[in-house]
């Protein structure tokens, strides 16, 4: 499977972009830092196996809306070409289909494509980055073979000692030999002491132990014949495998005989059948190309012998393209003369219009005598508007001075007419306005303040007054007891009533249990009829006592009875001993209702003593609660106060100490009031004393009245002041005009001076002015701007003229060198012709040079065909010399037997796989024996035999079951006691934590034992094949430093590496560099492996040969060059000079920029030959 083509929507930095991939041939990805190359790899793994939650994905968009999308174009190995799409989402999140058929692809589909692999086995194998490969070297330093190669094939060297490593330490917590902590060891431990209380405390029968001695023979039974199942069990599945085997066998022999009869050259290659018709049809479509050349020439060398031109005409361009530019502006030559002599002529005659309009006797010749100088026609023009200036505002000033007369006297009147305030009264009022205005506020803030604080005393009275016996005297406190006092009070009482609640909450706690556990032994009583131990006893004492009697007469010790009197005695010793034994037999299977029966009676007389104890500790916690309230009352007894809770009374001693402070500041408010009263009685009267202050009026009014006066007399002084200064600017501003009317008579004056000493040149045309001159200068200018343009005009139609003249000739020029019979022509109609023939003399050329251009492509194309065709012609020559045959056709022949040969093989592998799927995890030689020496109806009759074995086995394995069923049964129903009762319970529990904890151990143990065989079995069909492939890459890698990687002989399962002279090291005396070079041996061997049995998947690495020096590097890019040409190797680098290791590689290797930018080749810098140093690196260290 190759990468041709990958679209990325919204991954990463990659928004929309698109990756080109070639199929062949080491490719190089180049991006700096950021360019997103480690984002190009995990695009390509989830490509593969599907996006991760955008929820936990770092390259996911951030915007809701939009959704990760990869489209890609594969290759597979077989040569079809597919297209599949990739989207976010939880299912079906792939779709896509074959581009020459119609058949679809989804996940099902595609995950047979991949053979099985999943993400990790692909990250950590085939797409990998430098992060992945120095984790696998690591793990190399201490790892042994088997686990470098079997790991190596995982890709996940360290996983896999991890996973070995959990599964012996999760066994171990288990179980161990010897161990005495583990679950099973502890629980097997507490077993078999169960086991001994029970067979010592159980009353067993006389055929208890021999019960006993039965299940423990049967036990042994059941060992032996599970161990004979298990024998016979895998005897019956050898001989199953080899039935379910042989037909395959016979199969794959049959194969290696028609193998061995196709007879064919072992170096032809097998695709040579196609290659032949790929060559056969080169060699047509080349014969074909060939003539078509030929045709081609033919045709050109008519068409070049078919084009004629002038080439005078090719010679003569640059003149002719001058005449054809030139063209236009002879013409507008020949329409603008006529033109400019009619501007020229209108010029003269408006010019002496102009001066018959000053003097009709003056002619155009005599303007001359007026010019003046150019200082002096500025004097004029500057005096003209002077003196028109000066005259404007001479005019524009009389009626400004008549206007400040009047208004000076208008404002003279209103200054008169203003009434005078007293400035005595007004300073004064003055003075004592603003302390006035903050008596009054001070007075009204107090007189609120002590309103406010007067209300707050009767809204806080009521609750002070109701724990007090007396009325309260505020000016001399009361001696209430301090915060810290109440406060601990408080503390006290309230943990003394936690702790009556906890202890009356135990008291009710208590009878409640011992209520219980009476109703409990009550239902014990009424359930069965319980022998107590007095009773026991009491039976047992009238039978001792019976029996001490008889004993003595039948021993002569007393007097004998009667036989009569002797008959009753004895039936009552007979009853006393039922009696006494229908009482212990009671008391025996009621045994462990009567061990409850007397455990709750002694719980019941504990309770009823503990229910004593609380009760008495209930009543001192009262006891100890009243002396506590008697000392707090005690507190308050000296204020005359019945106190009430320590926290109520906090409270209120806060708010009394308030009222206090409220009082007091009442006081403070009113005696600072008195000096205000004081203040505002002074200004009142001062008022009173002007009478001009209204009777009966309030403070508020009166400071309004001193406000309106204090405005009323300010507006009036303000308004005197701003009519005085007004008359006085007026009066300045009108002594101003008076000045400048004088001035300005006196620039008249001086203006008129001037203008006669300058005007003295127009003393021949009478009296003239200075707005006169300035109109007879303006007139002599416009005569003098007519004659000028005139003058222009004139030498502007000479040139004109010239103009034709030249290109008259100019034109005749070309006629003569190019031949060209124009003459009769107009200069302009023959240049024009003469580049309509330039045009097509030009394209006539231009086609001959292409036709000139083309013949020689076509006649080289012509030879390299030719050349191509021979080397055809001489390859299938060769082909036909190499198999010995003289026609294409027996070639054709021959190749097809090495199709069919070389197909042949492929089933014969194909077989031997399915063969080791049958034979499993079995010895392959002896296997293949025991298939090559098969009776088949032997071996029908010994699975049969087998299998009747193995039924009987199954059979006597059940019988035993049964029969140690039973007798643990009868086992069980003799251990009655309650002892044995309870042991027998925890035996059970225990045997079931013991049952889980097996359960847990097997799955380990059985997972352990397949990694070993799996391993094993690794090691022994691939060991070989793999170490050589190793071997070979990492000779390549380090340019034969190490030639060889082979099994460390002193350790199990050691590595070690040969280099040159024989020397021997093992990876942990590795460089970082060269054992991660080994782990990418192992990586690429086991790539190669892999896909030999699968579908090839591409593969990628990002950034991993940062530690190898210059050298290696270069070694390594020539391994992966020249890799297996099926598996597609893209490396991703963010170092340039790899871009030009890549270059100097041989063959096609293709290098692309994650910028879209090309790609430039590094020159080489000249080395000096001064001083020689070792190689380094130029890539940066990994550390």
């Amino acid at each position: 499977m190759k990468l041709r083509r990958l679209d990325l929507e919204n991954f990463g930095i990659h928004a929309e972009q698109t990756f080109p991939f070639a199929e062949q041939g080491l490719q190089l990805i180049y991006g700096r830092n950021e360019a997103g190359k480690s984002t190009l790899l995990q695009s390509v793994r989830e490509l593969l196996f599907g996006f991760a939650h955008a929820g936990s994905n770092p390259f996911a968009p951030d915007s809701k809306t939009k959704k990760m999308r990869a489209t890609a174009q594969l290759t597979l190995k077989d040569g079809s070409e597919l297209e599949i799409v990739r989207r976010q989402g939880n299912k079906n999140t792939l779709s896509g289909g074959y581009v020459t058929s119609e058949e679809s692809v989804d996940e099902v589909r595609w995950q047979q494509l991949l053979s099985g692999a999943d993400q990790q086995m692909y990250q950590h194998v085939f797409g990998f980055s430098l992060q992945e490969l120095a984790t696998g070297e690591e793990s190399l330093k201490e790892a042994n073979l088997d686990e470098a190669l079997f790991g190596g094939g995982l890709g996940r060297l360290h996983d896999y000692k991890q996973l070995i490593k959990s599964i012996e330490e999760e066994a171990d917590n288990l179980f161990k030999s010897r161990g005495q902590k583990q679950q099973i060891n502890s629980i097997l431990a507490e077993i078999k002491s169960l086991k001994s209380e029970l067979k010592e405390s159980s009353l067993r029968p006389a055929e208890y132990e021999e019960w006993l001695s039965q299940a423990n023979r049967c036990e042994e039974e059941l060992t032996r014949l599970q161990a004979v199942r298990d024998q016979v069990f895998r005897r019956q599945q050898h001989l199953d495998r080899l039935k379910r085997a042989h037909p395959l066998w016979i199969e794959l022999q049959s194969k290696q005989q028609q193998l061995a009869k196709l007879d064919a050259p072992s170096s032809f290659p097998a695709d040579a059948l196609d290659e032949l018709a790929q060559t056969r049809n080169q060699a047509k479509k080349l014969a074909s190309e060939i003539d078509d050349l030929v045709r081609d020439l033919a045709r050109i060398e008519k068409e070049v012998g078919d084009i004629e031109f002038n080439e005078a005409l090719i010679e003569s361009g640059e003149a002719i393209r001058s005449l054809v530019f030139g063209i236009k502006e002879v013409r507008n030559y020949r329409r603008d003369i006529p033109v400019r002599q009619q501007e020229r002529e209108h010029d003269l005659d408006e010019a002496l219009r102009i001066l018959r309009r000053i003097d009709p006797k003056l002619q155009l010749d005599q303007v001359g005598q007026f010019e003046l100088t150019f200082a002096d026609r500025n004097s004029i023009q500057q005096l003209a508007r002077k003196r028109q200036r000066v005259l404007t505002e001479l005019e524009s000033q009389a009626p400004e001075l008549e206007r400040l007369d009047r208004e000076i006297l208008e404002l003279e009147a209103t200054l008169d007419a203003i009434p005078v305030k007293s400035q005595e009264l007004v300073d004064k009022l003055r003075t004592s306005r603003q302390p006035l205005a903050e008596a009054i506020k001070e007075k009204r803030e107090l007189e609120a303040a002590i309103s406010d604080l007067t209300m707050q005393v009767s809204q806080r009275s009521a609750s002070i007054e109701s724990v007090l016996t007396e009325e309260l005297n505020w000016e001399n406190a009361l001696p209430v007891p301090m915060e810290s006092t109440i406060t601990k009070f408080d503390q006290q009482l309230q943990v003394i009533a936690e702790e009556i609640r906890s202890a009356e909450r135990t008291v009710r706690e208590t009878n409640e249990e011992l209520v219980a556990k009476r109703d409990e032994l009550r239902r014990m009583e009424q359930g069965v009829d319980l022998v107590s131990q007095d009773l026991l006893d009491e039976s047992r004492g009238k039978r001792d006592a019976n029996w001490k009697s008889l004993r003595q007469i039948l021993l002569g010790e007393s007097d004998s009875l009667a036989r009569d009197e002797l008959h009753p005695q004895t039936e009552a010793f007979e009853g006393q001993i039922k009696e006494s034994d229908v009482m212990a037999d009671k008391r025996y299977r009621n045994a462990q209702l009567l061990a409850e029966h007397q455990a709750v009676a002694g719980q019941i007389a504990t309770l009823e003593e503990r229910f004593e104890g609380r009760q008495s500790h209930v009543t001192n916690l009262n006891e100890k609660q009243t002396r506590l309230l008697a000392e707090w009352e005690a507190e308050w007894r000296t204020c005359g106060i019945h106190p009430k809770s320590p926290r109520e009374m906090n409270a209120w001693r806060l708010a009394y100490l308030e009222l206090v402070q409220i009082h007091a500041e009442i006081d403070r408010k009113r005696h600072e009031l008195q000096p205000l009263e004081k203040r505002i009685e002074a200004t009142t009267k001062l008022l009173a004393d002007t009478k001009q202050l209204p009777e009966q009026v309030s403070t508020m009014e009166m400071l309004s009245w001193i406000d309106a006066y204090l405005r009323e007399a300010e507006g009036f002084r303000e308004k005197q002041t701003e009519l005085r200064i007004r008359i006085e600017s007026k009066q300045d501003e009108r002594r101003s005009s008076q000045q400048q009317q004088e001035k300005r008579q006196q620039q008249l004056a001086e203006i008129e001076a001037r203008g006669s000493e300058i005007l003295t040149i127009f003393q021949s045309l009478g009296d003239v002015d200075i707005e006169l001159a300035g109109e007879l200068i303006s007139a002599i200018d416009e005569i003098q701007g007519h004659l000028t343009s005139a003058a222009k005009l004139e030498q502007r139609i000479s040139d004109m003229e010239a103009g034709l003249i030249d290109f008259q000739q100019q034109v005749q020029t070309v006629l003569e060198s190019t031949a060209e019979s124009l003459e009769e022509m107009p200069p302009e109609h023959a240049a024009e012709r003469l580049g309509t023939l330039l045009t097509e003399a030009e394209r006539r050329h231009s086609r001959r040079k292409e036709l000139q251009f083309e013949r020689q492509v076509t006649s080289q194309t012509h030879e390299n065909r030719q050349a191509e065709h021979a080397e055809l012609e001489a390859r299938l020559a060769k082909w036909r010399k190499q198999v010995a045959v003289n026609s294409d056709e027996e070639l054709e022949s021959v190749s097809q037997t090495v199709r069919a040969r070389h197909k042949m093989e492929e089933e014969i592998a194909a077989k031997e796989n399915e063969l080791a799927l049958v034979r499993e995890s079995e010895e392959p030689t002896s296997f293949q024996e025991a298939l090559a020496s098969l009776d088949r109806d032997q071996l029908e009759l010994d699975l049969n035999e087998v299998t009747r074995e193995f039924a009987g086995i199954q059979e006597n394995l059940a019988q035993s079951n049964q029969q140690l069923g039973e007798l643990n049964s009868r086992l069980r129903e003799v251990d009655l006691s309650s002892r044995a009762v309870i042991a027998q319970g925890k035996i059970e529990s225990l045997q079931s934590d013991l049952s889980d904890c097996l359960d847990r151990l097997g799955p380990l143990l059985i997972a352990k034992e397949m990694l070993a065989r799996a391993m094993k079995a690794f090691r022994e069909e691939n060991s070989g094949q793999l170490l050589a492939s190793i071997s070979e890459l990492l000779e390549r890698m380090t340019e034969g430093r190490y030639v060889k990687v082979e099994p460390d002989l002193e350790k199990e399962g050691g590595l070690l590496l040969v280099g040159q002279g024989d020397i021997r090291k093992k990876p942990v005396e590795l460089s970082t560099g060269t054992r991660e070079q080994l782990y990418l041996a192992i990586r690429l061997a086991y790539i190669r492996h892999y896909c030999q049995g699968a579908e090839p998947l591409p593969v990628l690495m990002d950034d991993i040969l940062v530690n190898f020096d210059d050298d290696r590097q270069v070694a390594t890019l020539k391994v992966l060059a020249d890799f297996d040409p099926e598996i597609q190797i893209i490396l991703l680098t963010c170092h340039q000079p790899l871009v030009a290791k890549v270059q100097s590689l041989k063959g096609d290797n293709p290098i692309h920029r994650l910028d879209g930018q090309a790609v430039v080749a590094e020159t080489a810098k000249p080395k000096s030959a001064r001083k020689k140093s070792s190689a380094k690196s130029s890539t940066p260290s990994l550390f």
